[in-house]
């Protein structure tokens, strides 16, 4: 196995308060959209296909637990004010291993329990090499899946300044990476044997399989983004005004569009399986009445197969179209005035380097609409106008500024909404791109595939009870 998939970066700081600097880290690394949260206490291989298998279940977990450390789950910040005697100043160690997705799952580093196992390994053997006494040394995990690569981020110092040098030598990292290469090929074995008890509980379905399909949420959530991309760039199109269901005229130019977005979640790995199934039943079905009517042209054409398909389509579409209506029934600068009122204070609103007073009035009155429009409050607008000062190199007393302005709601055009953006520098196309990025994060896609979830189970259920009742009905002719 070549070393050349584990890339390490490490890094230290010399800190004047250790404790603060820790606690800092410790508040990085345990970060919830971040880390992992699963608990490493209670291990088993059904855990794994709970986890791995159900809805969502990869955020679900009975036991949150952020950070780890040699004898497992540990509450790092709590663990923290138990160190009474850790030195005021002293080195804190950072150490980022991180892995190819396709590396990780093919070796075995699935579950955060495999991840764990792989530290406790190497992280003793790496200390000591460091010249660290293992009794003056603590060191904290934690197991990220927010970027394309899983990485573990691992920290750790001494309680009692020891070491003189604290750059970790070239050869120490190359060993270090030569020891967790030799970790995962010993450990072949270990999860070939896991995998067929995986397979035992599951049927054909492997760990390792399982954990590739789910590979675009739990390395940097792709699949959401390419779903609400695509979703978006439907809503771009549709006609504001028309009937819109899934079978009608209006739809037609949008058909295939709109079914390729219902394709992409019937894929989605909460919900394939039912659908292999569910396809795999209608076509047993179709067989089974071709068989017992014959080959009428109904039978060729697929005409059952094909409204059952049809109708399943018709279901998860209307549930998009009727997630644009309500999207749609806003006015324009509703939709605006609700935007701005959750994300004024993210923009990094700057404008031209203005000397003249009577030009940063100007300015300053347009962004007291634009706060007044979003139904700020004093405190909320001070935080936008500091900002906005600050950005511009402004010299202005921000509350003299405040005193001075009208705090009525405005009336206000879509034209004149764009150039007040604009002189804030926010031109149509980067407010644009901002809008569709916080679109991305806001839409709740989950209930989409939720939905195709629902669907699926009952129309499975009646699939079921149908090829009953035609078998049923055949066998009694034989009476």
């Amino acid at each position: 196995m070549s070393s050349s998939n584990i890339v390490v970066r490490v890094k230290y700081q010399s800190c004047s308060d250790l404790r603060k600097s820790v606690a800092k880290t410790i508040s990085y690394i345990s970060d919830k959209k971040k880390a992992d949260a699963t608990s490493i206490d209670e291990y088993d291989i059904l855990k794994d296909y709970m986890q791995f298998a159900s809805n969502d279940s990869y955020l679900y977990e009975d036991k949150e637990s952020f950070t780890w450390s040699n004898d497992g789950d540990i509450d790092a910040s709590y663990n923290l004010k138990n160190i009474n005697n850790l030195d005021p100043k002293g080195t804190l160690w950072s150490l980022v291993i991180s892995f190819p997705p396709e590396f990780a799952i093919n070796n075995g580093l699935i579950t955060k329990v495999d991840y764990y196992n792989l530290t406790k390994n190497f992280m003793p053997s790496f200390l000591t090499g460091m010249g660290f006494k293992m009794n003056n040394v603590t060191w904290y995990c934690s197991l990220h899946r927010n970027t394309d690569n899983p990485h573990l981020h691992i920290n750790f110092f001494e309680h009692h300044k020891t070491i003189s040098n604290p750059k970790v030598p070239y050869d120490l990292i190359y060993k270090l990476k030569s020891n967790i290469a030799n970790y995962l090929i010993d450990n072949e074995k270990f999860y070939r044997l896991r995998d067929e008890e995986f397979k035992s509980i599951t049927g054909s379905i492997s760990l390792a399989e399982l954990t590739r399909i789910k590979n675009q949420k739990l390395f940097g959530d792709k699949y959401r983004k390419d779903l609400n991309k695509m979703l978006l760039e439907l809503y771009d199109v549709l006609p504001a005004t028309g009937r819109l269901q899934y079978n009608s005229k209006n739809m037609r130019p949008y058909k295939e569009q709109l079914n390729r977005i219902i394709e992409f979640i019937l894929l989605h790995d909460s919900t394939k399986y039912k659908y292999a199934r569910y396809i795999k039943l209608l076509d047993e079905h179709q067989k089974e009445l071709t068989a017992i009517y014959g080959s009428s042209s109904a039978n060729k054409n697929l005409e059952y197969y094909n409204h059952q398909i049809n109708k399943l389509y018709s279901k998860i579409g209307n549930e998009i179209l009727s997630n644009y209506k309500v999207y749609q029934s806003l006015d324009k600068m509703d939709r605006e005035k609700e935007f701005l009122n959750k994300h004024i204070k993210d923009l990094k609103f700057k404008s031209s380097p203005y000397r003249k007073k009577e030009n940063i009035d100007s300015v300053a009155k347009d962004l007291n609409k634009l706060c007044n429009l979003a139904g700020l409050n004093y405190l909320e607008k001070r935080y936008v106008f500091t900002n906005w000062i600050s950005k511009s190199k402004y010299k202005i007393d921000v509350d003299a500024l405040l005193s001075s302005m009208d705090n009525s709601k405005p009336e206000m055009s879509s034209t004149e909404f764009y150039t007040i953006l604009r002189k804030l520098n926010y031109d149509y196309d980067r407010y644009s791109k901002y809008k569709s990025k916080m679109f991305y994060q806001e839409l709740n896609y989950k209930k989409f595939i939720n939905q195709a979830m629902n669907y699926l189970e009952y129309e499975l259920e009646q699939e079921e009870k149908q090829i009953i009742n035609d078998l049923e009905y055949e066998l009694s002719d034989y009476k």
